[in-house]
């Protein structure tokens, strides 16, 4: 067993942080006695305890608080850890199989490499833990919330995914092979270099998802939504896609040999470059239909486009000269439709891309090399009017008096419509209770706990001027979906790590000020006050929030439910007094009602 130092230390910290000398006990097992560890962990607390290179075979180590504990590269097999304490524990390299972790907390926990094999997560608290190359396999992960989790590079094989919500979260480079996602929310969900292979996808929601370079083979994806995906170049070889709706889905480059496509939605889709070597149109998937090379692209690709690439950056008057340049070629071409679809510079010019909407009589390529021809005309006409300073005069007076008619009103249009929110904050206050009552021993290790849980979730959310005094935080966000969002999760991290507190939110007009005495910027104005006074009359665990709060969160957020309550006034505010009653709002957050999805299940 290996007590040394896991960090590399600076000389200060090195000396007090020397080698804890061994024991009379002799082996790790010894050590982590329900009846020798408490005492020998307290004595030593001021000193980091690792175990390395240690086997674990059938050891209970239920309720044990292993909290700050470095196990690195230690091997747990048929262990109990029913609500152990694991906050902050680094588990890195270290492999656990068939273990139980029910009730486990490993907040803030480090699982670099670490990998859990048939365990049972039931009500485990991940919350903030660091993943990185994090592996779990075969285990039931249905009741875990992922949400809090980097999910990135992560490797769930097997696992049990079912109805999860994992809407909006990044599983780039993740391995999710046979894993079960049926029922799961991934809308906006990133698999982009994830391995797919056989997941079970039915009942999902698959809105705007990204599968960029993704491995989906022989993944069943027949009538899911797949609208607006990117399934840029994405191996979906043998993939039923029956009744798929794969609509203005970017399946560039991608490989869809041996698919099932019988009743697909295909407008708008993308598939330039994608290869196909056969494919089944019928129901059945028994009528093999075979491809050259190309073949697919040109007998199904949406619309033809044309890209114009100019040799130089295009002026502001040559833009404005684009509408007569489709105008021009339209009508060198009786019966063709254009649209302009994208402007952007690129190495040594510019690009100009056309999406032709209708062909008229005339083929794809005859009509891709004609009007790239007549383009080319054009686009020398462009050039040569730069050394014609007249008529780029002429042109851009003629734009300017368009801007000078029609811009101020487009102005008053837009105000018409702007929501003035550009000055307007949500303010959130947090505060702990009984920090008055902490001994000085364990005070300032409360307080880095406390803030080494925060930082993470403020990040998350985007607060911006947060400002930690003592056990109390100020921050501020642009939305009030964003502030209730963050408070409801550093309620549950704080809560879980055995803090309690109070947290009040308001919105309105902020004040940003340069402070003279902490040469940093400072908060000032009403909503700063309100959200204060807000968390002083909370009840400790809950939330309140003021009517604006609620106002603008319902209308972003369907996820929370806010319960009118009437409580008094700590300390005066604008008109009212210090003991008035007002009407604040305890945030709850609804749970969600799966029945329907169970029953759907059930049928599969």
């Amino acid at each position: 067993m290996n007590y040394n130092n896991l960090n590399s230390l600076n000389n200060d910290q090195a000396e007090s942080s020397t080698y804890i000398e061994p024991t009379a006990l002799n082996d790790a097992l010894s050590l982590l006695d329900p009846a020798i560890w408490p005492q020998w962990k307290e004595s030593n607390r001021q000193r980091d305890i690792v175990f390395e290179d240690e086997e674990f075979h059938n050891v209970d180590l239920s309720g044990l608080d292993l909290s700050n504990v470095n196990f690195i590269n230690c091997h747990f097999n048929h262990c109990q850890f029913v609500a152990t304490n694991l906050i902050s524990t680094n588990l890195s390299d270290s492999g656990f199989v068939s273990c139980d972790f029910n009730q486990a907390k490993l907040i803030a926990s480090i699982l670099e490499n670490t990998a859990f094999r048939k365990c049972n997560l039931v009500e485990v608290n991940f919350l903030t833990a660091l993943f990185r190359k994090t592996i779990i396999v075969n285990t039931d992960l249905t009741h875990i919330d992922l949400q809090s989790i980097d999910l990135r590079g992560i490797v769930l094989d097997g696992c049990d995914l079912r109805k999860q919500n994992l809407a909006g979260k990044d599983l780039s480079h993740a391995s999710l092979k046979r894993a079960d996602l049926r029922g799961a929310d991934l809308r906006r969900a990133i698999f982009n270099h994830a391995n797919l292979t056989s997941t079970l996808l039915a009942a999902t929601i698959l809105d705007k998802c990204q599968f960029k370079h993704a491995n989906l083979t022989e993944v069943n994806l027949s009538a899911l939504n797949l609208a607006g995906a990117n399934l840029y170049s994405a191996n979906l070889t043998g993939c039923n896609l029956s009744g798929t709706n794969l609509s203005e889905s970017n399946l560039a480059k991608a490989n869809i040999t041996d698919t099932t496509l019988f009743n697909i939605n295909s407008i708008g889709w993308d598939i330039s470059d994608i290869c196909c070597e056969y494919a089944y149109w019928d129901q059945g998937a028994t009528n093999k239909t075979i491809y050259a090379a190309h073949e697919f692209e040109k007998m199904y690709a949406e619309s033809l486009t044309i890209d114009l690439k100019y040799e130089f950056r295009l002026t502001a008057n040559e833009i404005a000269t684009l509408p007569i340049l489709i105008e021009h070629l339209q009508a060198h071409h009786w019966g063709v439709s254009l649209r302009l679809k994208s402007v952007k510079d690129v190495a040594g010019g510019a690009l100009v891309r056309l999406v032709v909407d209708e062909v008229g009589h005339y083929s794809v390529k005859e009509l891709e090399n004609s009007l790239k021809e007549e383009a080319r005309r054009i686009q020398n006409a462009q050039l040569a009017m730069r050394a014609d300073k007249s008529m780029q005069k002429e042109l851009h007076e003629a734009v300017a008096g368009i801007k000078d008619k029609f811009w101020p009103r487009l102005l008053e249009l837009a105000t018409e419509y702007e929501i003035d929110q550009v000055r307007n904050f949500s303010v959130l206050f947090i505060d702990l209770k009984g920090f008055t009552q902490w001994s000085d021993a364990i005070i300032s290790e409360k307080l880095s706990l406390f803030r080494g849980l925060l930082k993470p979730i403020l990040a998350k959310w985007n607060a911006s001027y947060p400002n930690m005094e003592g056990d109390s935080l100020r921050a501020t966000f642009k939305s009030a979906k964003a502030a209730v969002e963050c408070a409801w999760m550093i309620r549950h991290v704080l809560m879980a790590a055995e803090f309690e507190l109070r947290i009040g939110i308001d919105l309105g007009e902020v004040t940003i000020v340069h402070n003279e005495v902490t040469e940093q910027s400072d908060l000032e104005g009403t909503a700063v006050s309100m959200a204060s006074r807000l968390e002083s009359m909370a009840d400790s665990g809950h939330i309140y929030v003021s009517e604006k709060v609620k106002h603008y969160a319902e209308q972003q957020t369907s996820l929370f439910q806010f319960t009118p309550v009437k409580s008094q006034l700590k300390k005066s505010i604008g008109t009212k007094m210090a003991g008035d009653w007002i009407e604040v709002y305890d945030l709850h957050k609804f749970e969600p009602d799966m029945s329907a999805t169970n029953r759907h299940l059930q049928k599969l």
